[in-house]
């Protein structure tokens, strides 16, 4: 790679919003689509009608039937979508990896998707479907890693089957089609078709620093495949940009002369080793065609580390980590029109998931933002603690915590929670019987909290954001901004707000 080869990409969905999979209907409109994994609602929907500016349609799987979530962990749950369009349908096919591969339909997004059909005999992750030409529907995806009754497991590559996506059967055996370049882990494979030929797009080299996008062709689904000789298609390995694992991608428009490209990448810091905890961000570009393949090799896309994107900045979408079985979390309107008022029941548990969803939040979109509520009545929490929470997994997180008061006085603090490891920010005691604002505000380095109290503000320090970057906190996920209650009460926070 050389870096005269690097241009600008269009970040389109920015924080946490992985494996991006695109879609042009035949009104012109795209649609996107991104991996949510154990958060709910989920599998978030956008809409362009130039592929350059989205807006949030909502989430596709909006309710209980569609998410089975049953012994959920940390980045459990949805994986790698890929959305098509076909005789007038929407098809969403999407790996639950705590049940299976499912499809969902609809014939319009904002009408809503339909419960899931799960796939029998499909196992892998990472599926994507192909409607042919003579009505032959393809399925192709991942190595199993289930074992078979010899103790075998699937060669790393990418399979191939024929689907009835009326019943969700499989109709012929699994074919391992391709088994990537020189990467590890060749996944998220899309199938096209140009000019009577098929083509794959796949990714390789891990969803980390060594990430990259290859494509191969063939006169046949099933192969032999012939490599891209600009393989690989796009990469940042190696380099020290800001934009960093880019890969996973997908296209719409692939039999036009300019097609429209997605995939996803992290923006990291300028520290040294770089550090990133928002998360798989999702970024477009375009390319050309010539002598039958993309006008790309070795193409390297980089971005500025602070700024808005084109989607989902400060309009805010509340999930929760796990599904709220419970019905412990309320959003309702504040006075503020940039606000949310937010009611919460006490849960018994911390931010462990098996209990479900231990706090509601919205993804965090830039480096420098802020988050804040009031606790207009504080003394509504009767046992426990309550407060704003920076989580990336149940492991790794930040909270900035309220107690109930005790002789007058109300114990605030901030507290990092590394692995098991806690370690203590800063504290204040603040008069009893007066709201408490709580603030968190995030930078490329990590975190300052604040409290606020009739006495006044108290600044409780700062937190480094590296502890909960991927190298150290793990998962496929970015960071969470929002708030919780564990022990006893319903609590109010009003308002609450994030802005950027």
């Amino acid at each position: 790679m050389t870096l005269f080869n690097c241009k600008p990409a269009r970040r389109i969905a920015s924080g946490f919003h992985p494996d991006p999979t695109i879609c042009r209907a035949p009104s012109g409109r795209c649609f996107l689509v991104n991996s949510s994994f154990e958060y709910f609602p989920g599998l978030p929907v956008y809409e362009s009608g130039d592929g350059k500016h989205w807006a949030l349609v909502g989430n596709a799987m909006d309710r209980p039937s569609q998410f089975p979530c049953e012994g959920m962990g940390n980045s459990g749950g949805i994986y790698a979508p890929t959305l098509r369009w076909h005789d007038g349908l929407f098809y969403l096919i999407v790996t639950n990896v705590n049940k299976g591969t499912m499809i969902m339909t609809t014939p319009d997004p904002h009408q809503g998707w339909s419960d899931p059909l799960w796939i029998k005999g499909w196992p892998g992750i990472d599926p994507t479907l192909l409607f042919d030409d003579d009505g032959t529907v393809y399925i192709c995806g991942n190595e199993s890693d289930q074992v078979d009754q010899e103790g075998h497991r699937e060669v790393p590559g990418i399979y191939l089957s024929r689907l009835d996506v009326g019943t969700g059967t499989v109709l012929s055996k699994r074919e391992r089609i391709c088994g990537g370049t020189t990467g590890a882990n060749p996944e998220g494979p899309h199938m096209y078709k140009r000019d009577g030929l098929y083509y794959l797009m796949w990714a390789e080299g891990g969803t980390e620093a060594g990430h990259m996008e290859n494509m191969a062709r063939s006169a046949s689904p099933t192969g032999p495949y012939e490599m891209c000789p600009g393989n690989p298609l796009i990469t940042n390995r190696s380099t020290h940009l800001t934009l960093q694992a880019i890969g996973h991608c997908d296209c719409a428009g692939f039999d036009e002369d300019r097609t429209l490209m997605v995939f996803h990448g992290t923006r990291n810091n300028h520290e040294y080793p770089a550090q990133g905890w928002l998360g798989r961000e999702s970024y477009a570009v375009w390319f050309a065609w010539k002598d039958g393949w993309p006008t790309l090799a070795d193409q390297s896309y980089d971005v500025p580390l602070l700024g808005k994107g084109e989607a989902l900045e400060d309009q805010v979408d509340w999930i929760t980590p796990s599904l709220d079985r419970a019905g412990r979390f309320s959003v309702a309107d504040s006075g503020d029109p940039t606000a949310s008022r937010i009611l919460v029941e006490a849960a018994g548990h911390d931010f462990g998931l098996d209990d479900g969803a231990p706090m509601i939040g919205t993804r965090q979109t830039d480096f420098r933002c802020t988050f804040e509520a009031t606790l207009p009545e504080p003394d509504q929490l009767a046992d426990g603690q309550a407060g704003l929470a920076v989580y990336a997994n149940a492991g790794h997180y930040m909270d900035l915590s309220v107690e109930p008061a005790r002789n007058g006085l109300v114990h605030v603090q901030v507290q990092v929670h590394n692995a098991g490891l806690v370690s203590l920010v800063g504290s204040a005691e603040l008069p009893a019987g007066a709201p408490i604002g709580l603030e968190v505000r995030g930078d490329e380095m990590g975190y300052a909290f604040r409290a606020s109290g009739r006495d006044g503000d108290h600044d409780l320090g700062h937190a480094p954001g590296k502890v909960l970057s991927f190298t150290n906190a793990g998962g496929f996920t970015g960071i969470l901004l929002g708030v919780y209650a564990h022990g006893a009460g319903r609590v109010t926070f009003d308002p609450v707000a994030y802005r950027v």
